[in-house]
């Protein structure tokens, strides 16, 4: 794939249950990621033998070496919507809207800890979520939902399984 690697023989991750292969990503004068086989982990903890591999990254360092070599982190965190249940049945809808949304590139948040219509309002007005969704057994039945502007109040009516068109 073209990517650049140099083999060390000498690589020592300090870990007891690394297996075969150990990896270091350097970046710099700094050891961004290390990590290497653990085959035996599992099992060593009473599990059936499991082939895994695994990482850890420091992301300070990461950040770092970001700033340094000029590499701009995205810092739009504003979600496009904000989806409110109310109810477990509109909770775990919610849920599956919100991925649906995000996987065609929307940026869409969803309570998942039960709270109360006002405390979500206030929710999203304090994340600033372009549009709020209020989602109740009447909007799953009908299909129908409506659609608040955050900063203009206006509210529009829209078909549920059709979000994605209105925010395209």
């Amino acid at each position: 794939m073209g990517i650049e690697y140099k083999v060390d023989s000498g690589i020592v991750r300090g870990l007891d249950y690394y297996t075969k292969t150990v990896f270091e990503i350097i970046s710099g004068p700094f050891t961004v990621c290390g990590g290497g086989r653990y085959d035996g982990l599992v099992e060593e903890f009473g599990g059936d033998p499991t082939p895994a591999i695994g990482f850890g990254l420091g992301i300070e360092r990461l950040l770092i070496r970001l700033a340094e070599t000029g590499v701009e982190i995205p810092n739009d965190k504003k979600p496009d919507i904000y989806i409110a249940p109310l109810g477990d049945a509109a909770g775990e809808k919610a849920q599956v809207i919100a991925y649906n949304l995000r996987m065609a590139g929307i940026k869409a948040e969803t309570d998942l800890i039960g709270r109360g219509l006002k405390p979500q309002m206030k929710y999203s007005d304090k994340i600033g979520a372009k549009y709020t969704l209020v989602l109740g057994d009447s909007e799953i039945e009908t299909g129908k939902v409506r659609l608040k502007n955050m900063e203009t109040g206006e509210q529009t009516d829209w078909d549920l399984d059709k979000l994605c068109e209105f925010f395209k």
